[in-house]
């Protein structure tokens, strides 16, 4: 039994990866930008990759009732800086409270 709840762990974990847009920057920039509308119960999720010792900083802009969780390093913030492993981060955009329709919002990625 415990195997096939691991299964359907690693399973949950990969549809949400396949779920999620990479955050892309321009040939030679350090920071790039993704928008798009959240509504209650309904996050987006995006993904970006890093090298290790790096300084990434997320913000929302935007929109005050929006906040982004990215799994293992922090939750529900709007603007937050860490220093990086070599691997791939997902992060989760969300509305902080119930609102009656979607939200608009952008997300800035900064990695240096």
């Amino acid at each position: 039994m415990i195997g096939l709840a691991g299964l359907a762990g690693l399973w949950a974990g990969e549809a949400s990866a396949q779920g999620c847009s990479e955050i892309r920057f321009a040939s030679g920039a350090y920071s790039g930008e993704v928008a798009g509308a959240v509504s209650d119960g309904w996050p987006l999720c995006f993904r970006f990759g890093s090298g290790a010792g790096q300084t990434a900083r997320l913000q929302i802009i935007g929109n005050e009732n929006t906040c982004f969780t990215i799994p293992g390093v922090t939750d529900c913030q709007d603007d937050f800086s860490f220093r990086t492993r070599r691997q791939s981060y997902e992060v989760r955009v969300f509305q902080l409270f119930r609102a009656p329709g979607a939200e608009n919002f952008r997300l800035r990625l900064t990695i240096r």
